[in-house]
């Protein structure tokens, strides 16, 4: 064998060596002195909406989001997310041996916008059950003296268009108060969300939520059985979804609930054992969210009631004078509104990009409770 062969298998087994060695450790893996052995380190994947937010791990800027940030020793890290005119977030992220750690952030402004979506007054606001629509009643009296206006409006919302009232996007009045007056009637949206009941005194009128009702319906002979058909035909919806559970204990836990509440993605639910009643204390408690992909449950914090965010991450706390948003494992609860609003009224944007309130200011002009927007971007 000649001395020019072995060096060169010489020098291809060194190449080899430090190419595998430099893809090791471009892997993650480090000697351990206290270990004595070989470990691996881990990745954390952070993004944030929206993005170039500042990020600290145990108290050190490290960099920016969107980014990945690798090598890390497997523990539990402490990160903290920055960016000036948004609510700071923090949570402990465990770096586990291998694998990448997704971090996924929604950061809310730290003075969000206010403003009003109607100028009329309304009264009842009444959200469809699939929280696509919106019904509410522009009593007759404070119709800025056109009794036309007066009378139940429908807000169609249109899921990623502005809030503004565009042409497609602009509530529509279905029934005028002009021989029957609506002023005080109560709202109810059937299970399909295509049709709305209105209740004055003894008398139940069914409108279609999408065209004018010029001859409203008295259905009070027949409420019962209308009334039994809209319940059975959430039952049933809410049965499917509980029968697609393939964890018996979780599948019986939301069987079993009083208090039950489906994320719009269907991949996890909110749950209480026991109903929850106007007669109960001010806040309610012992609410849970189960992770049904993670197999996991999370306590949430007292509220007086909880509505999920579209986006399926979040949900909205509604207390007195008060509004937050935490993440569904109960954590970086955010304080969103702090103020009057009425009813205790609160529902999200379809693309989670805004709240609307019932509130109205102490002046002349705006002493009638609105709709107002309160923008989540």
């Amino acid at each position: 064998m000649s001395k020019r062969f072995i060096i060169t298998i010489s020098t291809l087994a060194v190449i080899g060596i430090v190419a595998g060695l430099a893809i090791f450790l471009a892997r993650g893996y480090r000697f351990s002195p206290g270990e004595k052995r070989i470990v691996g380190t881990g990745i954390i994947n952070i993004s944030s909406e929206p993005d170039a937010a500042s990020v600290f791990i145990d108290g050190h800027l490290t960099t920016a989001t969107n980014a990945t940030v690798a090598s890390l020793t497997p523990k539990t890290y402490s990160v903290r997310v920055i960016k000036e005119g948004f609510i700071p977030w923090e949570k402990s992220i465990n770096v586990k041996e291998g694998l990448v750690t997704e971090v996924k952030i929604t950061l809310f402004p730290a003075i969000p916008t206010i403003y009003p979506l109607t100028f009329s007054g309304i009264k009842n606001p009444t959200l469809s059950a699939d929280s696509s629509k919106l019904a509410f009643i522009v009593p007759r009296s404070s119709a800025a003296g056109d009794n036309k206006k007066g009378g139940i409006w429908v807000w169609t919302m249109i899921k990623n268009q502005p809030i503004a009232f565009a042409r497609s996007s602009e509530p529509h009045q279905i029934i005028t108060s002009l021989s029957i007056d609506f002023s005080n009637a109560t709202l109810r949206w059937s299970s399909d969300s295509k049709q709305i009941m209105a209740t004055i005194s003894n008398n139940n009128y069914l409108l279609n939520a999408d065209t004018t009702n010029s001859d409203p319906r008295d259905i009070t002979p027949i409420l019962s059985a209308t009334l039994n058909d809209w319940e059975e035909s959430t039952r049933a919806s809410d049965a499917l979804l509980i029968k697609n559970i393939k964890d018996i204990s979780l599948r019986k836990t939301a069987s079993d609930s009083a208090f039950l509440r489906w994320s719009p993605d269907e991949t996890k639910f909110m749950a209480r054992e026991k109903p929850i009643s106007g007669q109960e204390k001010e806040l309610i408690g012992d609410v849970k969210v189960y992770d049904l992909e993670g197999n996991i449950q999370y306590v949430l914090p007292e509220a007086k009631s909880f509505m999920w965010l579209p986006n399926s991450t979040h949900i909205i706390l509604v207390e007195k004078d008060t509004i937050s948003l935490v993440e569904f494992d109960g954590k970086n609860r955010s304080v969103i509104y702090a103020g009057n609003f009425e009813d205790n009224f609160v529902f999200p944007w379809p693309d989670s990009s805004k709240l609307v309130i019932v509130s109205s200011s102490p002046t002349p002009t705006a002493s009638e409770p609105n709709l107002y927007g309160i923008n989540l971007r």
